[in-house]
């Protein structure tokens, strides 16, 4: 049995002033061949429970093309994603056929003139490999799933949890019912209902809350033995696309099923979409009394700087409210800025400089701002992922430095990467654990590995292209009515 693999992953963040380039895709991101199992095999990500399930199983898996970006940006430029959607079809058809193909993708990609780019490469596979080549695609559960996704894939598996602590098994489970397809054990039939709302992630956790009560009951229905897999995405919010909501996939054995088992857990959503409004903690008053308190580390998300949000990780915003607190304990923080990281290996560890910083991608929300320190350490910047999410997976935050501006020691890089480990401070020397402050750039992807040793958690209310404050973003595009942009009471438009 021959199985093909795809792997293309970009989250698109409308707001964002930088757009998806190849400068997204590091050394290690963009994979070929039969690099892509021995760089993947291992890792808890989708490729690497794919490619565990083809193992115990004896098959043949034909790895195409592995491309994800190490954080997330702007709508990805038409050339970029022309040339990877294209290289994967060619794949496809040269190294063909296949019995199936399992495409690891997001779901909220969109490129410069393709406000649907996942459906597009969906569209452009099944077109590759033709319609009776069992199909399954997993993605994200901040997915912006669409009817032309559904339509071209024989079955659409997503993550059950936030923060993503189950990329592994979600490869397992699309890996297992691709499998189950070609053997014609199943033949899914899915049911998609879209909802006219958006949440913000803050509040999209499947430990506790409203979401977690609709993927707790979407995991018990997955239990009937005349269901497939059950799918509920609480979408990217950020997508100013006119095809946007959060939506529910369920593949069933029949279409009666499917459609009963979609109404109600879209019924259960909806009912419970008030309660994702986010309560943000004052920035300036949080970090006095984080300050103040006996208890470390005080774990500070700025979400709406979160790069793996689409933001561009640059803001100086609680940066320089931290500054003007003058900690007297150790408080750690970091920022994107490749001029100031130039500035500072030119200068060399142990040089003091007063430099300008941040704000350099032109966000109109804050400003750079004129910051004395002493350069502590430089790095090449890359390290290894230890939490449940992108486990063993390397990022590459490009040159990297330490700079202490007092009792700050702050973390200036290259180029954004996702914030979920701590390991972005640790692998520079750096001890979460024994700070009075973290800052953290997430949403909420990051409580997995940070709760366990938090004295306390808190989301700040800040300036940024990923702002919970859904209503002060200048959405154009989404189709309205929509939630809680407007005021409406159905889903059933």
């Amino acid at each position: 049995m021959r199985i093909a693999l795809g792997n293309i992953v970009q989250e698109s963040n409308s707001f964002s002033p930088i757009p998806g380039s190849w400068d997204h895709f590091p050394p290690g991101h963009l994979l070929r061949g039969d690099a892509i199992i021995e760089q993947r095999t291992g890792t808890r990500t989708e490729v690497g429970g794919v490619i565990e399930v083809a193992s115990e199983q004896h098959i043949t898996l034909i790895p195409t093309i592995s491309a994800t970006t190490s954080a997330s940006a702007g709508p990805m430029l038409d050339a970029v994603f022309v040339a990877l959607r294209d290289e994967l079809v060619d794949r496809l058809r040269s190294d063909g056929p296949f019995d199936g193909v399992l495409l690891v993708l997001h779901g909220a990609m969109s490129s410069t003139s393709i406000e649907d780019a996942t459906g597009e490469i969906v569209r452009a596979v099944r077109a590759a490999v033709g319609a009776d080549t069992p199909l399954v695609v997993t993605l994200d559960l901040h997915a912006n799933v669409t009817q032309q996704m559904v339509d071209q894939a024989g079955a659409i598996v997503g993550y059950h949890t936030a923060p993503h602590i189950d990329l592994y098994e979600t490869g397992q489970r699309g890996m297992r019912l691709l499998l189950s397809m070609v053997r014609s054990l199943v033949r899914p039939v899915a049911a998609l209902r879209r909802l006219p709302m958006i949440v913000p992630a803050e509040n999209g956790r499947t430990t506790e809350g409203p979401y977690a009560e609709v993927m707790d009951r979407a995991i018990e229905l997955m239990q009937r033995p005349d269901v497939l897999d059950i799918s509920v995405f609480s979408v990217q919010p950020w997508l100013d696309v006119a095809d946007v909501g959060c939506s529910v996939v369920v593949n069933a054995t029949t279409s009666e099923l499917a459609d009963q088992l979609a109404d109600q857990l879209a019924d259960m959503f909806w009912q419970r979409r008030q309660r994702f409004e986010v309560t943000l903690a004052p920035a300036e008053a949080t970090i006095r009394r984080a300050l103040a308190s006996d208890r470390h580390p005080f774990v500070l998300a700025d979400s709406a700087d979160a790069p793996s949000s689409g933001a561009p990780g640059d803001s100086t915003a609680i940066l320089e409210l931290l500054i003007a607190a003058q900690p007297r304990q150790i408080c750690l923080h970091n920022i994107v800025d490749p001029a100031a990281v130039a500035a500072m290996v030119q200068a060399g560890v142990g040089a003091e400089l007063t430099i300008a910083i941040g704000a350099g991608s032109g966000v109109p929300f804050y400003q750079p701002i004129q910051v004395r320190g002493r350069v502590r350490l430089l790095s090449d910047g890359d390290f290894v992922n230890k939490g449940l999410g992108f486990q063993g997976v390397v990022f590459r935050r490009g040159r990297t430095a330490v700079f202490d501006i007092g009792q700050i020691a702050l973390v200036v890089m290259e180029r954004a990467v996702i914030q979920w480990d701590p390991e972005l401070y640790r692998s520079l020397g750096l001890e979460p654990g024994d700070a009075q402050i973290v800052i953290v750039k997430s949403p909420a992807a990051f409580r997995a590995a940070y709760e366990p040793f938090a004295a306390e958690v808190a989301v700040l209310d800040a300036p940024g292209v990923c702002s919970p404050n859904l209503r002060a973003l200048p959405f154009v595009h989404a189709r309205r009515p929509i939630f809680p942009l407007d005021a409406i009471t159905t889903w059933r438009l």
